[in-house]
């Protein structure tokens, strides 16, 4: 690999692994449950986020695109997502990322944070229906905030694939206060009445591709926790990266679609996280 960019590697680093969906798109997986997209048209390179930007993930994403030129989009504000940002002079994202995009779950390492190569990158607007134009592939923007104020999902009309961000996986759909449920369900039944659009739905986190027929079950779930039925079943009973963001979190599923959503009553405990979200739920008012 060519090495592009000079990388400060850090004790708790994980690997990556990269791979071909098809000959045009990657997906570059990082420790264990977190992917990354790069979409390649004839012209550009589309990057679905940029991961915490650890390790050599710039020079993996330089070596996959070739030639081409890079955009750079971000699917929400969340650090797991935007954490490579520095790596790149321009992001693409929602307006209502910009406030919060470079807020970390915790404190980073000065000496990580002074070596990449763009503090100030340029933050770029991105609306709902906004087209990328790859060369040959188009790429629309859908405004879908339940998970995070900031959400957008992605159609790539050229491979028929359906990026959700973290709006849902093939486990969860991660929610946090308990109204987010009712716009989670709205937004499910948008991207059911697209799914002509698109073969496989492919979630940032826990696998993919999946089947679109998880939004049915997803659709199904959020409908009976809104009308006061939830399925709700026992969050201790699953795996820690399945479970939702807070304890004292509630698991409603049906099929293989789960959601986790946080009770009316709720109070968020002290902590990284939760200051993340509160910044979030500030910025709405």
């Amino acid at each position: 690999m060519n090495r592009k960019y000079n990388i400060v590697h850090l004790p708790d680093d994980e690997p990556y692994r990269w791979w071909r969906l098809f000959d045009d798109t990657y997906i570059i997986h990082y420790g264990e449950a977190l992917d990354t997209f790069l979409l390649l048209g004839t012209e550009k390179a589309l990057l679905i986020d940029t991961a915490y930007g650890r390790g050599d993930f710039p020079n993996i994403v330089d070596m996959l695109k070739g030639d081409r030129e890079l955009m750079v989009v971000n699917t929400h504000e969340h650090f797991d997502h935007t954490g490579g940002n520095r790596f790149f002079p321009q992001v693409y994202m929602h307006p209502q990322a910009f406030e919060n995009a470079d807020h970390a779950f915790g404190p980073l390492p000065q000496e990580w944070l002074d070596n990449m190569p763009y503090p100030n990158y340029e933050k770029i607007a991105v609306e709902n229906g906004h087209i990328f134009d790859l060369g040959g592939r188009e790429v629309e923007v859908v405004y879908t905030p339940a998970h995070c104020k900031s959400s957008i999902a992605f159609i790539d009309h050229g491979r028929r694939l359906m990026f959700p961000g973290d709006e849902l996986d093939a486990s969860n759909a991660n929610l946090n206060i308990f109204d987010s449920v009712g716009a989670f369900l709205e937004n499910c039944k948008l991207l059911k009445s697209r799914e002509s659009e698109y073969d496989f739905i492919m979630p940032n986190h826990n696998g993919c591709p999946v089947a679109k027929s998880y939004l049915d079950d997803f659709i199904t779930a959020a409908e009976h926790v809104v009308n006061g039925c939830p399925d709700n079943v026992d969050p201790e009973d699953v795996p820690d990266y399945c479970r939702g963001f807070f304890k004292g979190s509630l698991r409603a599923q049906v099929g293989d679609s789960c959601i986790n959503y946080l009770p009316k009553d709720f109070v968020f405990p002290a902590g990284p996280m939760s200051e993340v979200f509160k910044k979030e739920l500030e910025s709405e008012e």
